[in-house]
């Protein structure tokens, strides 16, 4: 229950800030995405059925908020593969939730990049690259950071 909780709540604030925020703005929400780092306790001994929420997940972030079908599924698979072998290894704590936050904005964007490219789609350069990586970081570490304390703090996963 409380990981369809955080998936609703995460697409809920990005699609409210993408109504609102300029697109040349510092403040550019992968909330939805990020919101696999905080699905994945619900599934430490579940990899298949993670893996397929975050394939839904990426369709229905695709459906959502991109032209891109099928992109944003292969992009939210592969970090949920990096999530789940990151988080076997590794406790799940502040500190590794900030560096999953930071390894999800850069992974997004740098397959991203290379997929455009690739497909001649959208043509941009390491500078590009580097200044909309700058741009992601801002708020989604804030919301990684908030919501993993929110979570912790009021105990929510005892209320559901």
């Amino acid at each position: 229950m409380i990981k369809y909780l955080i998936i609703l709540i995460s697409l809920i604030l990005e699609s409210i800030l993408n109504i609102y925020i300029n697109t040349n703005s510092y403040l550019v929400p992968l909330f939805t995405f990020l919101s696999l780092i905080f699905i994945y306790p619900e599934f430490k001994n579940s990899k298949k059925d993670f893996f397929c929420l975050s394939i839904i997940l990426g369709i229905i972030y695709d459906i959502l908020f991109t032209n891109f079908y099928i992109l944003n599924l292969i992009v939210f698979f592969i970090y949920s593969f990096i999530i789940y072998y990151y988080f076997k290894k590794y406790q799940y704590n502040f500190i590794n939730i900030i560096i999953v936050s930071v390894i999800g904005i850069i992974i997004y964007n740098l397959l991203l990049f290379i997929i455009f490219n690739i497909f001649n789609y959208y043509n941009y350069n390491l500078h590009d690259l580097l200044f909309i990586i700058k741009h992601f970081f801002i708020i989604n570490i804030i919301y990684s950071a908030l919501f993993y304390l929110i979570i912790n703090k009021t105990k929510i996963k005892n209320i559901l």
